[in-house]
């Protein structure tokens, strides 16, 4: 049976750990990752009530967008809200993992849930993941053993590029070296020089991936001494960031965008400022809690910024520089991306041959409701 140690595998293929912020908590808050998982619960808050809601399921391993803790934890205290989640939590043995600012960033997360939800053709991100983070890393194998590498590096690497995945180059040589006193050569004897065919693989690599990828790679390596090169990365060749920016189909007004956003959401009303007549074809929007964001929205070139918890100075400023904002609150920003993550997890762990069932919580309540 899959363990939650597994669904990690799954989610953190989708959402990579190092694309989460600073100051962010992601991972496993609560749980053992041995404990046995026949059914995940996907929600947007690991809340008492999705806790409840996954154990009536049948669920061992609840999988949310928001820390069940963010701050470091002084004390547990059983009869406060977040000391009966825990207890609950430990009673029903429900691993609790969460993905957020990660899962806000990476290519296909909750931003580009999102903007699919209002008809927004995404062209890239509205703040890129910083480049620093990519890498080119070269080994020099013997063309009988190249598959073997491919398939250990893929084991701990996607060999992401944009959209695409497992990606690489490889291409024949000659390697040349004299094996020293006391070695152990693969080709050759100690002390006579050798030339030897050999094929060069070049792999695009996360920072975070880099040590995992080497150790795999010198695992299966039939080299006494692995040859690699590690070479940083420069341009913009990734999708993942935060927010999104892209375009609309046809050109709108301002209150006719508001009015399908609300419509393409289900929501009974959505905050707006700018021109009401503001015409949009090119759009940004940030998930969550988008006013850190407003900078980027205005010299990204986009006439409308759609995102949630917008504060008044924030609303302001885009106002004055003439353009539009459409506040849907933090709640209808993130929830589009829960059946998204669940129908992933339980696609992967198909294709995986370690089938789950995955139920998201399609009824969980927004914590503020309008009032007419």
């Amino acid at each position: 049976m899959p363990t939650v140690a597994d669904i990690i595998k799954i989610i953190e293929k989708m959402a990579p750990r190092r694309l989460a912020e600073e100051w962010d908590n992601v991972g496993l808050h609560f749980g053992d990752p041995d404990w046995p998982v026949s059914t995940v619960f996907v929600s947007l808050d690991p809340s008492l009530a999705a806790l409840e809601a996954a154990a009536s399921a049948g669920a061992e391993m609840l999988v949310t967008h928001h820390p069940l803790i963010f701050r470091p934890v002084k004390h547990i205290r059983l009869n406060t809200p977040f000391g009966k989640t825990i207890d609950f939590a430990a009673r029903n043995r429900m691993a609790v993992y969460c993905a957020h600012t990660n899962l806000d960033a990476t290519d296909g997360g909750v931003n580009d849930a999102l903007a699919e939800a209002i008809g927004l053709k995404v062209s890239g991100p509205l703040a890129p993941a910083p480049e620093a983070d990519r890498f080119k890393l070269v080994v020099f194998v013997p063309p009988a053993d190249a598959e073997k590498i491919f398939a250990a590096v893929w084991e701990v690497c996607s060999g992401q590029i944009g959209k695409y995945r497992q990606c690489a180059f490889h291409n024949t040589g000659t390697g040349r070296f004299v094996p020293g006193e006391g070695s152990r050569p693969h080709t050759g004897t100690a002390g006579t020089p050798v030339r030897t065919e050999e094929i060069r693989i070049e792999i695009p690599v996360q920072k975070g991936d880099i040590d995992a990828v080497i150790s795999r790679i010198k695992a299966v390596h039939p080299y006494e001494t692995v040859a690699y090169d590690v070479y940083p990365l420069f341009g913009d060749q990734s999708d993942n960031g935060i927010g999104r920016i892209g375009e609309f189909s046809e050109t709108r007004t301002l209150e006719q965008v508001a009015a399908a956003v609300r419509q393409a959401l289900g929501l009974a009303v959505v905050k707006v400022a700018g021109p009401v007549g503001l015409e949009i074809k090119k759009a940004a929007v940030c998930s969550g809690s988008g006013a850190s964001m407003a900078g980027a929205f205005l010299s990204s070139g986009a006439q409308l910024y759609i995102s949630g918890d917008m504060n008044h100075h924030a609303a302001l400023d885009i106002a004055a520089a003439g353009l539009g904002l459409i506040d849907i609150g933090h709640f209808a920003s993130e929830r589009v991306i829960v059946p998204v993550l669940g129908n992933r997890i339980a696609q992967a762990s198909q294709r995986m041959g370690m089938p789950v069932q995955v139920i998201p919580w399609r009824d969980e309540p927004d914590p503020f409701r309008p009032v007419f």
